[in-house]
């Protein structure tokens, strides 16, 4: 099948190319991880001495400052930061400086992991839409609607561990939903791989982990699977916990002491503690309303297309599809639990609800199912909703994709203001995210009066518009068939 009709590939490449026009600055949260990354690379060092003003998110012990977080974001980037490096020349980071908001290395280690992964995410979740039964136009539209129409979009352009964390989920999901040919012991060391993984990227998805874990345990016992796949699954899964073991011993000296253990800043020392290094409390019912609906923290509001997820489930149920409803319920309910029960449940300077981030992959794919199996009405419904996220969402990333939590209605007290050309009580940094208009052609934008610097990222829309037009225009006619990630395997349980 030409390319062309691909619509796997045009989700990826309309998905990164939107990624790549932002350069966000720095927060704490992204420097913690970013430090570690450029300690190990730079210095061959687990420690961030020296880089540690930065980062208010850092830990000390013995006399040395590490990240806080666990590392396996700050691992994988060091990968399209070795890169960077070579091919572009790139200096050291600066040691023994003032925090400062911008480092050119920071862009390429970003769009080379959380905008690589998502724009990844976005593809699989065509070919899963694909799997579903949904045509090539439909699947398309669950893959563009993830990556472009849910907070996956601002956080594809931050160095935060969510995006990386749910493109690994998903991944262990898709590789045991598809059973291939001959090839099982390698896919599901994969999937065990991918799914401990997405734990050494951020603690609080541990639970998805083990929910995929349990999905191959009732493959085998249905009989869908040989048991020896738990093994390969098993022993995929244990190379992540022993990679953050040894991590662990290497900066603290045991392999069971963590940088939540040993924080610098109280706010967060009062919330994370060994023995509960999340700072999880019992669930807080009072949460669900604000974080399922309204403008300050509605998963509905940011990711409107969700609005669809209830609606697939039914269809997948109808279908029989019994497992793929059940993974992906159980996925959903155990990161909004997680949220419910995190002391800090506004997730601070956010686009939206920032720790449900993780569960927009599973929410998609009931979507999908949806679409699938619903009328034209269905569809029209999904665009509407598609179009208004994307509207959110664009008017979100691009002043910075962080907003603070004390605007109680971020978009009417700070974000629309914004893009008005009206100054914002309290608001620090500048108006609009770095990116390739303001980068390449300063003075241009520069010149905009207050009221239209919005139009720094027409060239953006415009460039999404006409590929998205291009996309569906090489759809029509005959049907392709199987995705490029589907290629060779078939469905399975």
């Amino acid at each position: 099948m030409s390319a062309c009709r691909r619509p796997d590939l045009w989700v990826f490449l309309i998905l990164f190319g939107s990624y790549s026009y932002f350069w966000q600055a720095r927060d704490w949260n992204s420097a913690s991880r970013l430090m570690l990354t450029y300690a190990l690379v730079d210095r061959g060092t687990v420690a961030i001495d020296g880089l540690e003003n930065q980062t208010g998110d850092r830990a000390f012990l013995r006399g040395r400052y590490y990240t806080d977080k666990v590392p396996g974001f700050s691992l994988l980037a060091a990968v399209p930061y070795s890169l960077a490096k070579v091919v572009l020349r790139l200096p050291p980071h600066p040691i023994n400086a003032p925090g400062f908001a911008f480092w050119v290395a920071d862009y390429w280690v970003t769009l080379g992991t959380s905008g690589l992964c998502t724009a990844l995410s976005g593809a699989l979740l065509v070919s899963l839409a694909r799997d579903l039964g949904c045509g090539p136009k439909r699947a398309a539209l669950v893959g563009l609607s993830y990556g472009l129409a849910t907070p996956a979009y601002a956080y594809a352009t931050m160095a935060h561990g969510h995006q990386l964390s749910a493109s690994a989920l998903l991944a262990a999901f898709a590789l045991l939903r598809w059973k291939g040919a001959g090839r099982d012991a390698s896919s599901l060391f994969l999937a065990g791989f991918l799914a401990s993984y997405a734990a050494v990227v951020e603690l609080a998805i541990g639970p998805i982990a083990a929910i995929l874990g349990g999905y191959l345990l009732a493959q085998v016992i249905s009989g869908r699977r040989r048991p020896s796949t738990l093994g390969d699954f098993g022993v995929g899964a244990l190379l992540p916990l022993l990679i953050l073991l040894g991590y662990n011993q290497l900066a603290f000296g045991s392999p069971w002491e963590m940088g939540y253990f040993h924080l610098t800043t109280k706010m967060f020392a009062d919330v994370h503690k060994e023995g509960n290094p999340l700072g999880l409390h019992a669930p807080n019912a009072e949460r669900i309303l604000a974080l399922l609906y309204g403008r300050y923290r509605g998963l509905t509001f940011y990711a409107p297309i969700v609005v669809l997820t209830p609606l697939g489930l039914f269809a997948l149920l109808r279908r029989r599809e019994l497992a793929t409803a059940v993974v992906t319920s159980a996925a959903m309910a155990a990161v909004f639990i997680v949220n419910l029960s995190y002391p800090a449940w506004t997730g601070g300077w956010t686009t939206g609800p920032r720790l449900l981030v993780p569960l927009l992959p599973f929410a998609m794919i009931p979507v999908a199912a949806a679409l699938a199996s619903g009328s034209k009405w269905v569809v029209a419904s999904a665009v509407v909703l598609a179009l208004a996220g994307v509207g959110v969402i664009t008017l979100f990333v691009g002043v910075g994709g962080r907003v603070p939590q004390f605007y109680l209605d971020p978009l009417l007290d700070a974000v629309w203001p914004l893009w008005m050309g009206r100054t914002v009580a309290s608001w620090t940094g500048q108006p609009f995210a770095r990116n390739l208009a303001s980068v390449l052609f300063p003075a241009t934008v520069a010149s905009l009066p207050a009221a239209a610097k919005g139009l720094q990222f027409a060239p953006l829309v415009l460039s999404q518009m006409i590929a998205i037009a291009l996309l569906f225009v090489s759809l029509k006619g005959p049907k392709p068939g199987p995705s490029a990630l589907t290629d060779a395997v078939k469905p399975g349980c």
